[in-house]
């Protein structure tokens, strides 16, 4: 399956809900392999958020009562580098709870 057939589903997917880093960080290793540092595997899960955020989808928190998802503020960058400090805080790649979630609005 092509990388681009990866990203689709990936997008499919958060039109219909909330997809979780986990699922993300799977996609990402498979791309850099079982191998890979923890650097490599968070270099590889910024690019797959950046590719969703480039087409349409947003990182953003789980809060209150549904629909309850609140997008991160600013552009792709500044979620970027959040993302980035956020699992180098936490020390490890994030499960499917931690950190954020990624939708698509356009839904």
């Amino acid at each position: 399956m092509s990388d681009e057939d990866v990203l689709e589903i990936l997008l499919a997917r958060a039109r219909e809900e909330w997809v979780g880093l986990s699922t993300v960080a799977a996609v990402a290793e498979a791309k850099v392999g079982k191998d890979a540092t923890f650097a490599e595997t968070t270099s590889a899960l910024l690019s797959v958020v950046g590719a969703l955020i480039d087409h349409g989808a947003v990182p953003g928190d789980l809060v209150g009562e549904c629909p309850g998802f609140v997008p991160w503020q600013g552009p792709k960058g500044q979620a970027l580098a959040r993302l980035a400090c956020e699992i180098r805080v936490l020390g490890e790649i994030p499960s499917t709870a931690e950190l954020c979630w990624i939708h698509d609005p356009s839904a």
